[in-house]
């Protein structure tokens, strides 16, 4: 929404479709209901739509894999059955769809044209984040912990979340699905997030819990990750097969203010170099509000 707005275009949010816009819709068709509205919708109006996909969508070898594992593996952060499901839906729903949006360069959606070789997909630019929007909030009577995760706790992540509980950090973590604002409110609760893969082995950073940590006046550390997207130039990834690495994660949290403006200098110096090289898709807008046959 930020991004959109940030470049001329009014945006609202709902939970059904409108015939007077252009909607979008973000993947996450968990049920027959969801993909049944979208579906008599455009129908009905002979429109169609764009989906952000969120969730890491890959063609190897002839497979799809879903968060780097043949679909259908066994996992605890995600359903193998939901997973299917998932997928089954948003495939069901391609006649109706106009492209694919992804935020900056994650998901990646490797070699997903090939599957799908009559839809694009099209980058939106990270939007811009300030110094004077998102201060650093300093209150003794906010920070009451060391680290702060807000993310579903698999059993991996539940480890590395007691290790970092036994070796003396104040660790924070509400372990249930809560809500954007009330996430907020967490992350300042602490002096930096904590950026943890749901398994061993994961491949990449969670792009949306570092800019919501940006966002509150809070930079993030990545345990374990490897990972060279462009988000990853606004954090600190450790190495957590080396012995020290609980000892940098304290050195962090001693820095924290430091490590909050040199990450949020970071992002907008990437943020402003990513949209030179991948523009916001006016061109997309322009030509789907004719066929669409909406006034933009």
């Amino acid at each position: 929404m930020s991004a959109f707005r940030q470049h001329g275009y009014s945006v609202s949010v709902g939970k059904q479709p409108r015939p007077d816009s252009l909607n979008v819709v973000i993947e996450g068709f968990v049920s027959e209901g969801a993909r049944d509205v979208l579906v008599e919708f455009c129908r009905s109006s002979r429109k169609r739509v764009a989906v952000i996909m969120t969730e890491h969508m890959d063609l190897e070898h002839g497979q799809i894999f879903f968060h780097g594992a043949p679909l259908g593996s066994e996992n605890d952060y995600m359903h193998p059955a939901s997973i299917v499901v998932r997928t089954q839906y948003l495939l069901e729903c391609l006649p109706y769809v106009r492209c694919f949006f992804v935020l900056g360069d994650l998901p990646r959606l490797s070699n997903l044209s090939s599957m799908l070789p009559d839809l694009e997909v099209r980058t939106i630019p990270f939007p811009a984040l300030t110094c004077d929007q998102y201060q650093v909030h300093d209150s003794p009577a906010q920070t009451i912990h060391d680290v702060i995760f807000t993310g579903a706790v698999t059993e991996y992540r539940a480890k590395l979340l007691a290790l970092l509980n036994e070796e003396g950090l104040s660790v924070g973590c509400p372990r249930k699905f809560i809500s954007r604002n009330r996430r907020n409110a967490i992350n300042r609760f602490g002096k930096v997030i904590i950026n943890i893969p749901q398994r061993e082995g994961w491949q990449w950073l969670s792009l949306m819990r570092i800019i919501a940590g940006l966002q509150t006046g809070r930079a993030t550390i990545s345990l374990g990750t490897h990972d060279h997207s462009q988000i990853s130039s606004c954090c600190t990834q450790l190495d957590i097969r080396e012995q020290d690495w609980v000892s940098k994660v304290k050195e962090c949290v001693d820095d924290w203010k430091s490590l909050y403006i040199r990450d949020l200098v970071n992002y907008s110096v990437m943020a402003k170099r990513f949209e030179e090289a991948r523009p916001f898709p006016h061109d997309v807008f322009e030509y789907w509000s004719v066929t669409d046959r909406v006034c933009h």
